[in-house]
């Protein structure tokens, strides 16, 4: 079945994401919405209404320099194209928002990772309080309960769209760029290192 053929090739992308950031170095752990105890952790619900609650497909937590010890969250897109992503980003935005709103405890960034760009005409302004603001006024009635279009934009706190503007990551995967990591005898030696240095274990 073609829906069941795509949600099969989702499961692999994150996957192929998680070891992909994990082989960086920069990402210490990682978890997917279908590990345990992390399934319950990725999902958040909406602040009105009955509807669905929504989920992350990836989160964990970083590791060295300025971000050390900070939280993140992913949206994985397995995608040849620009496809259906600009709907569903948006529809990222609002859910981020939502996210910071609730004080998120994976928050601290906020990615979407993909296998093809979209909205190549104003890839420069997806991560702006301005695209941030409309994606939160298509869901006003999920997160403020109006639908009115300046009652909602009245409710819209700016300091978190300021503050989520600077929290969003956009990633352009590439299968090339997947082996474009450490080579695993590196990685053993950098491990050492690190834990020679006193620090928490690799």
């Amino acid at each position: 079945m073609p829906g069941e053929e795509e949600h099969v090739k989702g499961a692999e992308a994150v996957q192929r994401v998680k070891r992909w950031l994990e082989g960086t170095m920069r990402v210490s752990q990682s978890y997917t919405n279908i590990d345990g105890a992390w399934a319950r952790k990725l999902t958040l619900r909406w602040p009105n209404g009955n509807e669905r609650p929504f989920s992350y497909d990836l989160g964990g937590m970083m590791r060295g320099g300025e971000w050390d010890g900070q939280m993140f969250c992913a949206e994985v897109k397995w995608r040849k194209n620009a496809s259906d992503q600009g709907p569903a980003y948006k529809s990222f935005l609002a859910k981020c928002y939502v996210a910071l709103s609730q004080e998120y405890m994976l928050g601290d960034h906020y990615m979407w990772i993909s296998w093809a760009p979209f909205r190549a005409n104003d890839w420069d302004l997806l991560t702006s309080p301005q695209t941030i603001r409309e994606a939160v006024l298509a869901e006003s009635l999920r997160i403020f309960g109006v639908e009115d279009p300046e009652a909602a934009a009245e409710s819209i706190k700016n300091e978190l769209v300021e503050d989520l503007s600077e929290r969003l990551w956009l990633v352009v995967m590439s299968e090339k760029q997947e082996k474009l990591v450490p080579l695993d005898d590196w990685r053993g030696v950098v491990a050492n290192f690190y834990n020679s240095q006193g620090r928490s274990s690799w």
